[in-house]
């Protein structure tokens, strides 16, 4: 029965309903507005780039699951850094950083401290953690290790290979494809074999309206090159510097995951045929991109794709851009072959047509749910329904797993989500490891280990005080969540702590009281930083931004110091009452 307590544990239950509502943020967009507007769309210099990536992520992480939210962000990063010109290297570690600090706010920040304040109302002496227990210590150890990021974090971390300046990057990276001559290498690379010509246009909605393509940093994405820019049907000769405008018609070379990113990432910058789209109608989470082979019996090769759109339509397909097999570029109203292949947006039931010979999806390419009424109106259901369930469980009216499982059933009833993508977005491997860690715990004090381990801690820290106990349980737990998991190691510790605190109880002197040992568990639990394996947050991040484990060592080795430091001063000098 002690082994799997932790199946039945509220917070377990409550971070399984997070991925749900995680999820649910995802599909509305409301976090990537609010982000975009706080990160900014100006050039700006490496620290305050790291300053508006670290705040709002610590700020956000408070009230979100930081694993959903950096899984969230980091594409959104890498594309901003992009567009900035900025190494992404720079930025991505101290995003991960940043949640773990902020996940350490409130209570429900990280599996960690949910699962924390589960084995706290569980001892034998339970101690009740509310929504805010954390915030009077991790307030300002926040401010304190965002401060070391922002002085440490340009010469600690990898730096750009290229020492060119921004300026001349962004000259060099929006640039025209390459005009070659019949003399030069034929450069039909593979890259613009697979790509096509697209045409976007710049809806009334648009954020980026005033701002010129140098600004966005659009020819910065990968794969992605800006051929032309056209106002009320002219040309505009200097694309680059020209702030657009409502009704700009941008021509784009690009391959279909490419165009996928750009319109994840650009809100208001829509395909040239977004009337079309419309006319598709609602389900838009159930279409895809699809790149699709024309078959040698296919009925479109009869006629014009033009005259067939509206058999196009009912099949549930919208044709967004050709090409040649050869990698010339082809429009609609042109001529087009058996073996031509066509990017379209379209419904999974397209597979039961004979008119294509191979169809591919392209993964992520799910069209933006951004716009409409009712995208809105959804976007506010779940932002609002978020602070209900926060002021819910601040006020002890509902319970944290309740609340949030009500939220994401209302998000499931207004269609944010469908009920099997509710269910797939909830990590089944993360779920089983955390309820098993409860097994640990129960084992840890029945067999007496944790009992030894806190005489072995309690021993080693008396000689200095009650200041040396809480830097040698800060230690252990932190050498220990950088190896394992900081769930396992948050129910591992909280037993140990308790022994502490019993032994600390008869001598003289002693302000260590539970509750300041428990919090400083949950503090060391969360510091994850000195290797990518502790926290999955790190992990994240691992290949985006091509980290090493010396970065990690080197760059979070030094936080993790500071933390120390900070954490034990600070609980040595405000225990809890």
């Amino acid at each position: 029965r002690q082994a799997f307590a932790g199946f039945a544990s509220p917070g377990v239950a409550a971070y399984a309903a997070l991925f749900i509502l995680s999820e649910a943020f995802a599909e509305v967009k409301v976090l990537d507005a609010v982000m975009f507007r706080l990160l900014g769309h100006q050039n700006t210099s490496l620290r305050m780039a790291q300053l508006r990536v670290t705040a709002p992520v610590a700020a956000a992480s408070a009230m979100f699951n930081n694993r959903p939210l950096v899984a969230m962000l980091v594409p959104l990063v890498q594309a901003w850094a992009l567009r900035h010109g900025h190494h992404a290297a720079q930025l991505l570690m101290p995003l991960a950083f940043a949640s773990t600090l902020g996940g350490t706010l409130t209570m429900i920040g990280s599996a960690a401290n949910l699962l924390a304040s589960d084995c706290a109302r569980s001892l034998k002496d339970p101690v009740e953690l509310k929504l805010f227990a954390l915030t009077p210590y991790s307030l300002p150890l926040n401010f304190i290790g965002v401060g070391f990021m922002l002085l440490g974090a340009p010469r600690l971390l990898p730096q750009p290979q290229s020492s060119q300046s921004s300026s001349n990057r962004a000259e060099s990276d929006v640039i025209l494809p390459p005009q070659l001559t019949a003399d030069e290498e034929p450069a039909v690379t593979a890259a613009k074999l697979r790509s096509y010509h697209i045409l976007f246009v710049v809806r009334r909605r648009c954020p980026s309206i005033g701002s010129s393509l140098a600004d966005l940093g659009l020819a910065r994405l990968p794969g992605v090159a800006v051929l032309e820019l056209k106002r009320y049907g002219k040309v505009i000769p200097e694309m680059l510097c020209t702030p657009l405008q409502h009704g700009d018609v941008l021509k784009v070379m690009a391959n279909a995951a490419s165009i996928a990113q750009l319109r994840r990432s650009y809100d208001g910058l829509e395909p040239a045929v977004h009337r079309d789209l419309d006319i598709l109608g609602g389900r838009r989470r159930h279409r895809r991109l699809f790149e699709v082979v024309l078959g040698a019996n296919s009925e479109l090769l009869k006629a014009p794709l033009l005259e067939q759109k509206q058999r196009l339509l009912q099949m549930g397909c919208v044709i967004l851009a050709l090409r040649h097999p050869d990698g010339g570029g082809a429009t609609p109203s042109g001529h087009i072959a058996a073996g031509d292949i066509l990017l379209v947006e379209a419904f999974p039931g397209i597979d039961g047509t004979a008119d294509f010979a191979v169809i591919a999806p392209v993964d992520a390419s799910k069209p933006p749910r951004s716009g409409r009424q009712q995208d809105r109106m959804r976007g506010l259901l779940c932002l609002v329904g978020f602070i209900v369930v926060i002021l819910c469980n601040g006020f002890s009216i509902l319970p944290l797993a309740t609340a949030v499982l009500v939220l994401d059933f209302l998000c499931c009833f207004a269609k944010v989500l469908g009920w099997r993508e509710a269910l797939q977005s909830v990590n089944g491997g993360v779920i089983m490891t955390i309820a098993s860690s409860f097994g640990i715990s129960a084992a840890l004090t029945q067999t007496g280990a944790a009992h030894a381990l806190a005489n072995a801690l309690l021993s080693a820290g008396l000689s200095f005080g009650p200041l040396g106990v809480l830097i040698t349980l800060y230690t252990g737990t932190a050498l220990l969540t950088n190896i394992i998991s900081n769930t396992a190691t948050c129910v591992m510790m909280i037993p140990v702590a308790a022994h502490i605190s019993e032994e600390l109880q008869g001598m003289e002197n002693s302000e260590l009281n539970l509750k300041t040992l428990i919090i400083m568990v949950i503090l060391a639990s969360n510091a994850a930083f000195a290797t990518p394996l502790g926290s999955p947050c790190n992990l994240l991040v691992v290949d985006a931004g091509d980290y090493e484990f010396r970065d990690f060592l080197r760059f979070g080795g030094m936080l993790q110091l500071v933390l120390l430091v900070s954490t034990c001063t600070l609980l040595y000098a405000c225990p809890c009452t």
